[in-house]
């Protein structure tokens, strides 16, 4: 949410893989091949993934870049997901929230607006204007604020997700793991396709791809285009109006020039334009008995302004690859919100945010490409950011004594810098067994120039610097069986850097440390029944120390960041793709993940009460399961039927450090009913099926139990044509 700051009240070797698009034609214009493949689009690139592979009736290999360097998903000792372009779109995924109900112990979620976008894994996760807890990387650009992460999930060739303190490859901000997404590169093809949704929600979504070489066999050119519009879903019982409006427009062009076979640069600028209304926010007993409808005098919005541009050089060398990846990154969004979330006239609290980000960073990696017993990789990092913030609250709690009407004002600068080296070996010990050993060093400065004018409260100036140095180690064993299967073990550790707290600098020291975890992971991955089921499990085990928290001071009604002490994760992943008969697929996930507070200083702060050791970590399901069943039929020489259902499960979890506030278990159904043709192909789809009501968020300012609710059922339309 817009939470101004300050408010006292607040309470590998180079590969020419062929394009996904021109792949994709190919195969659909074999109708042998497009009959026994549900996820056919994929089964030709190198680094991408069929469910079920033409003609072979077998599960096709993954391969992933997770690591830092290709490798089959299967053989990377770590607790990895996958999905690919045709998964997500067989599944009907389109955004990053959507993502988290199909793998395990993720949790994703974004509410109010799109820069509040919070991602957990295994019970780890943000605060309210804090550092990430998950790397997000896009083709290996860091993206560092959790404002950037809510990302239109279009032209994608796959997104990883690594499980799990990630310190020794990607360093800071990825003590609870790693979410990789890679795009989709052009090729020697000029091909496209358009698609076209609308669904009841009154949202519609047209977007376009297009790929074409310029020289052949050297320089090549994508463009991928989308826009969503939508009227709102949701009424405003204060004047009538509709609620949640979207017009929306994501662009991405690409360059790729091969001028040798040892050659190759991929340039690409993605753009982001959002105007959208923001916080469908309300009292949680209004919003549980009315999941459709707000009841706000104030209507917020949400406005982003985004562009990326990005260059990633790859050379082999007779011994070793060589890459070169360089990010700039400009991010802006202006947000506001009735955060009172009444009509209340005695009860005024409506905030306003600017906020504006530029970063630059650069990698440059060596991997070794020749040795067969020992296998190197290491690399340099840097980046540089500078963020701003001007907030605004008016605030009126003259219903609660507190008078008013108040305007409190901020202004925030932070100017954050790193740098590291970094290094891995992977020693074959025998033909069977593996010993992995990475270290790395991270430095980081975070400096703050902070200023507020508050009416409601004393204004104060906090003006410093902070460095942080880290050393992030990881040490591992694998076992590779005759069968191929892998069983490993691994000891890692992650961390966050700590800096300065600006929601309210007029605490007495706004600084709080860095917060580091240690991961013991055990996991084991096997492919069977001649590569019809493929079957992944891990059981970890996380200890987080200075684990940073946010608390709501009841006797201020102010949110703090802090250290709140150790914390501990605990539980069991597993995963698996299998293909019982032709044309049939099931894919299978879930997780146990027990994550508790084992120390929490100063929780008596957040009220008489307050006693959070051995309380549940916030928005951490203790339970997650997801099942997805999938048929394709033939009709005809040239069309086929397609058919999946995708059920989950989402246990209870908390979102407050004193557990009262909770939200009880869920379970959503998708369905999806289509008919597939040699250029075209149309579907019929349902989410949330049992129309089930949950809350995105709930949080307690003093004045009541404020929520916003999930979307309700919806059904949907969405025509596909291939050019």
């Amino acid at each position: 949410m817009p939470l101004t700051p300050f408010s006292p009240h607040l309470d590998n070797k180079h590969q020419k893989n062929t394009s996904l698009l021109s792949k994709k034609r190919a195969i659909q214009k074999s109708s042998i091949l497009k009959k026994s493949l549900p996820i056919a689009c994929l089964v030709m690139l190198p680094i991408s993934h069929s469910s079920i592979a033409a003609e072979q009736d077998a599960l096709e290999v993954i391969t992933v870049t997770a690591d830092k360097r290709s490798a089959n998903k299967m053989d990377v000792p770590s607790s990895l997901s996958v999905q690919t372009d045709q998964d997500l779109k067989d599944a009907q995924i389109t955004s990053i929230q959507e993502l988290g109900q199909h793998i395990p112990n993720l949790h994703i979620f974004t509410w109010g607006g799109s820069r509040e976008s919070n991602i957990f894994i295994r019970g780890i996760g943000p605060g309210l204007f804090t550092d990430p807890t998950v790397g997000f990387y896009v083709d290996g650009v860091n993206y560092t604020n959790n404002g950037m992460f809510d990302l239109d999930l279009i032209d994608i060739e796959r997104i990883e997700v690594l499980r799990g303190p990630q310190g020794t490859l990607y360093g800071g901000n990825s003590l609870a793991g790693i979410i990789n997404v890679v795009t989709n590169k052009p090729d020697n093809f000029t091909e496209g396709r358009v698609s076209f949704s609308a669904d009841s929600l009154n949202e519609r979504k047209l977007n376009a791809t297009v790929y074409t070489p310029i020289i052949e066999d050297e320089l090549f050119a994508g463009l991928s285009l989308a826009g969503i519009q939508s009227d709102g879903h949701i009424e405003n019982v204060f004047d009538g109006s509709d609620y949640g409006k979207k017009d929306d427009l994501f662009a991405r062009t690409s360059l790729r020039w091969i001028p040798s076979d040892s050659l190759e640069a991929n340039f690409v600028i993605d753009y982001q334009r959002l105007r959208d209304d923001s916080y469908a926010l309300g009292l949680a007993e209004f919003i549980k008995n009315n999941p459709e409808k707000i009841n706000n005098d104030f209507k917020g919005i949400d406005n982003r302004d985004s562009v990326g541009i990005s260059l990633a050089v790859t050379k082999n060398f007779d011994a070793f690859d060589f890459t070169s990846i360089t990010g700039w990154r400009d991010w802006e969004n202006k947000s506001s919100a009735d955060q009172d979330a009444n009509s209340n006239p005695l009860y005024v609290f409506h905030s306003k945010s600017d906020e504006k980000q530029k970063q630059l960073s650069q990698e440059l990696r060596w991997n070794s490409t020749t040795s067969t017993e020992l296998k190197w990789l290491g690399g340099l990092y840097a980046y540089t950011s500078e963020y701003r913030v001007i907030g605004k609250n008016n605030v009126d709690y003259t219903a609660f004594g507190y008078g008013g009407p108040y305007v409190d004002m901020s202004n925030v600068k932070k100017d954050n810098s790193g740098y590291a080296a970094f290094g891995q070996l992977d020693y074959n010990i025998t033909p069977n067994i593996t010993l992995t050993a990475g270290l790395r060093l991270d430095r980081e400065k975070r400096k703050a120039n902070i200023n507020s004018n508050n009416q409601s409260t004393t204004s104060v100036a906090v003006n410093g610097t902070k460095d942080f140095d880290v050393w992030l180690p990881k040490a591992g064993a694998s076992y590779s069986f005759t069968d191929g299967s892998l069983l490993y073990t691994s000891v890692s550790r992650g961390y966050r850097a700590g800096g300065f707290d600006h929601l309210y600098p007029s605490q007495e020291d706004p600084v709080y440390d860095e917060e580091t975890s240690t991961n013991y992971e055990i996991g084991f991955k096997t492919t069977q029944l001649d590569n019809k089921l493929d079957l992944s499990a891990a059981i970890f085990l996380i200890d987080i120390k200075d684990q940073q928290v946010q608390q709501l001071i009841q006797s201020t009604n102010q949110v703090l960041t802090d250290n709140a002490g150790r914390g501990r994760s605990q539980g069991i992943e597993i995963e698996a793709r299998y293909i019982p008969a032709n044309n049939w697929f099931i894919e299978l996930g879930g997780s146990f993940t027990n994550a508790e507070y084992k120390k929490y200083e100063n929780c008596d702060l957040l009220g008489s009460a307050g006693n959070c050791d051995g309380k549940k970590m916030v928005n951490t399901p203790n339970v997650t399961a997801n099942l997805a069943v999938q048929y394709k039929k033939p009709l005809t020489h040239s069309l086929d039927l397609f058919t999946r259902v995708d059920a989950m499960h989402i246990g209870k979890y908390y979102f407050n450090s004193l557990n009262t506030l909770k939200q009880d278990p869920y379970q959503l159904i998708n369905a999806k009913l289509g008919i597939e043709a040699s250029s075209w192909d149309a579907y019929f789809w349902v989410k949330n099926a049992l129309d089930e009501n949950y809350s995105t968020v709930e949080y307690d300012f003093g004045s009541g139990p404020t929520a916003e609710a999930a979307d309700p059922r919806s059904f949907g339309l969405t025509l596909t044509a291939y050019y």
